[in-house]
This record gives structure tokens, sequence and C-alpha cells, in this order.
């Protein structure tokens, strides 16, 4: 029942970023008032950003997030502790990605799923992803937000 609702929201979300990237501009970024739009990454997202420590998964397991923003991909890589659980490297090509924006009110930047196709596979790592670029503990870092409540997990350069 979880798995039917995951695809549901993914599916959604992608549906809503296709409709809203439909009527751009043709430029690199295109500006309103409160957003703006960006057909490639936003370099302020650009490299490698890593967890600082491990953080829980499930019952014994731990993992540590890392983020690798391309031009016009990314891929999330989990490195697992414990348990007998394989590091796994998840790539989104720019076919996958619906979407990415700064919001300006919030300073957030939003790179959120859709494009024309994402493999069954890759569903349930395809998620709405809301970053806040600055610093943190003296270091340039990047906060996740997380969408059910307000915590968030910081990433460093690596």
């Amino acid at each position: 029942m979880k798995v039917k609702f995951l695809v549901a929201a993914v599916l959604s979300l992608g549906l809503a970023g296709t409709v809203t990237s439909f009527g751009q501009p043709v430029n690199a970024a295109a500006k309103s008032k409160r957003m703006t739009y960006y057909k490639t990454m936003p370099k302020a997202l650009r490299g490698t950003w890593q967890e600082k420590s491990y953080s829980k998964y499930k019952k014994g397991i731990k993992v540590r997030w890392t983020y690798t923003f391309k031009k016009n991909s990314y891929s999330m890589r989990m490195d697992f502790k414990g348990g007998h659980k394989k590091s796994k490297t998840i790539n989104f090509s720019k076919k996958e990605i619906g979407g990415m924006n700064y919001d300006r009110k919030y300073k957030e930047y939003n790179v959120y799923p859709g494009g024309s196709s994402i493999p069954k596979s890759k569903l349930p790592y395809a998620a709405y992803l809301t970053f806040t670029a600055g610093k943190h503990n003296g270091k340039k870092a990047l906060g996740q937000h997380a969408i059910a409540d307000d915590k968030i997990f910081y990433f460093y350069r690596k």
C-alpha cells in the first residue's frame, strides 16, 4: 500500500513539473518576481556534497548520503554501515529531471523529478529535493529540508 502511495505521489509531482516547465522561455534562466527557473543545474548546487556522519536507516543499519550534481544530471549514493547492504548509486539524467528553480522568498533551490520517463527501479528514489545554500559550522553547506517535519540535513563539500 505504501509503495502504491509513493509511486502515485512521485508521478503527480512529475506531472506537475512537466506542466510548469512547458511554457518556459528558451533562455538558461527564466526570472519572475519570486522564482528563477533553470534549464541546467544551478552553480550553487554543482559538485559533490556528503553528510558528515551516518544516520539511522533501518534497524541495525545506518546510511550516509552523497549527492553529486553535474551540469545536466545528478546522482545520489547511499553508503551503508552495519548489516549486509552494499553501497548503492542512483543516477538521474537530464530527461529524468522535471525541473529546477530557485525561490527568492525562502532562498531555496528545488530539484524535482519528472521528465519524459523514470524507470520503475528509480521511482522509490526520485524525490522532490529542497536545498538551502549557505554555511553551517563555518563550512560551505547545503541544508536539505525534509517535507514531513522541520528537520534539516546538512551536506558538506567532499
